[in-house]
This record gives C-alpha cells, structure tokens and sequence, in this order.
C-alpha cells in the first residue's frame, strides 16, 4: 500500500510539471501541442495493453499438472474459460463506467464538446467583450474534465501494485502516467493562460488535480489485495477505462487540427517508450 501511495502521488503531482513552461510562455505553437497529446495517448494505449491486460491474461492458458515437470510431455496449454470470462467482463465494465462518467458528469473535452455544458453550438463567442471570462471558465471546464482522468489512473496504478509480488507492473504504469500526467498539465494550462489566469495560479490549480490520484490508487489497491481471485477482472476494469479516456478524448483532440501526422508520430513514440520501459524495469 505505501509504495502505490507514494507513486501515485508521485504521478499525480506529475500534471504540474507540464504547466511549469506556461509561467514562461503564455501559449505553444498547435503542431507541438498536437505531438506533445499523442505522446500522452501512446503511454496511456500502451500502459493499458502491454501492462495492465497483459497482467490480467496472464494465466489464461495454463499446462497440465506435471507438463512443467515432463511429465507429460507435448502437452497443450488449455484455456482456462472462467479466466478469460473475467477479463472480458472486467473490461467491459471498465470501458462502461468510463462511458457514464463521461456522459453524466458535466464538463468539457478540450475540444468543447457542448453538450456536456448545455451549450448551444455558435453562441460561445455571442459577447466578444466577454471574451476573457468565456476562455478562464472554458479552462477550467478543461480542468475539470482531465480531472476526471486521474480516477482510472490512481485505480490502475493501485491494482497495478496489487497484482504481483513485486512492484514492476504498478512502477511501469505510474512512470507511463506520470509522463502522460505531465503531457496533460500542458493541455490544462494552454487554455487557463489564454484566459488571463495568471502563470502561479495556473500551474497551483492543475498540480492540485493530481490529488485525485493517489486516492484512487488506494481504492485499487485496497480492492486487489482484498479480492486477490478476482485481480483478472479489475486489471482489466482499470485497462478499459484508460482506452476509452484515451480514444474518446485525447486522440481526437490530437488529430483535429491539421497537424495528424505529428500527433500519430506521438502515439507511436508513446508507444515504444513504454514498450521499452517495460523490458528494462526488473
């Protein structure tokens, strides 16, 4: 519990680093925003796959008492069909409970999706005089909805920390997330400061999501260790959250303005980065 805790917290923290650079500079040119998202995208894809659905099938096909010993020798490994029954209805759960937590609770996408704040679409910029106030509070709906991310996050990095003896798969998810944290600190704090939130304020408010954290991260690790059976389907709950979050907002924020190319160059980078952490952490 205490080595996810610290991680997570850790992680969390991770969102205000990537707000550091706006108490420099009040806004970054969109390709390099676009690239510095799908780079976040990657970690996130890559973390869920390679780390947290790995973790949840492994055993889905186990040898026949005594193959390992040669016993029996040419044994096939059988399906273990309960096993593998859990993991999908784990993340289909999860993939669920990201779905309703995107629709019920009201926020913003980076993007403005409006029907999340009862906007009518062409009357954001109705009172230019209000310009400001509309681009602070539109930060802050931002804000709230990445927020929202470090739920799943926290909850992956627990159970990460929960499924095995020792730490290698909660350690690969919290530097994974906490590299993609610091990508999204970059995606909170762009529209603050065009707001006229000022530099200090804005890197404050957004590491302060991070406590989101590593709450979460007890509630996942709390939930492992106590229905260890059952670790198969929460891995997977954890792994179908991060891919919705990450297909239903982050990479569609990435590739809608022009600049595709760069934003998939991140999701690959992201990608291998993780890859490559997860063969060099023992």
């Amino acid at each position: 519990m205490r080595a996810a805790l610290i991680a997570a917290t850790l992680t969390g923290l991770a969102t205000g680093l990537g707000a550091l650079p706006f108490l420099f500079v009040r806004e970054l040119p969109r390709r390099v925003y676009d690239g510095i998202l799908g780079l976040g995208a990657g970690l996130m894809l890559a973390a869920a796959t390679l780390g947290l659905l790995g973790e949840a099938l492994a055993g889905v096909r186990l040898l026949p008492e005594g193959a390992s010993t040669g016993v029996t020798l040419g044994a096939t490994p059988s399906l273990q069909g309960g096993h593998l029954a859990m993991v999908v209805a784990g993340f289909i759960v999860g993939v669920g409970i990201a779905a309703a937590m995107d629709r019920l609770i009201p926020h913003r996408h980076a993007r403005g999706h409006h029907q999340h704040l009862g906007h009518e679409p062409g009357h954001d910029h109705h009172d230019r005089h209000d310009q400001g106030n509309h681009q602070s509070r539109r930060g802050y709906a931002i804000v709230g909805a990445l927020t929202i991310h470090r739920v799943p996050e926290g909850l992956a990095i627990g159970a990460g920390f929960a499924a095995v003896e020792h730490a290698r798969l909660g350690l690969l998810l919290a530097i994974a997330v906490g590299l993609q944290n610091a990508c999204e600190g970059i995606v909170m704090a762009a529209p603050l400061r065009q707001g006229g939130v000022a530099a200090g304020r804005s890197v404050l408010v957004i590491t302060l999501t991070g406590l989101a954290t590593p709450l979460a991260a007890i509630a996942g690790n709390m939930l492992g260790v106590r229905t260890a059976p059952t670790m198969p389907f929460i891995l997977a709950l954890a792994a179908g959250t991060l891919i919705y979050v990450t297909s239903n907002e982050i990479i569609p924020e990435s590739h809608s303005h022009g600049f595709e190319g760069t934003a998939s160059s991140g999701v690959v980078a992201g990608f291998l980065l993780t890859m490559i952490l997860g063969a060099i952490l023992p």
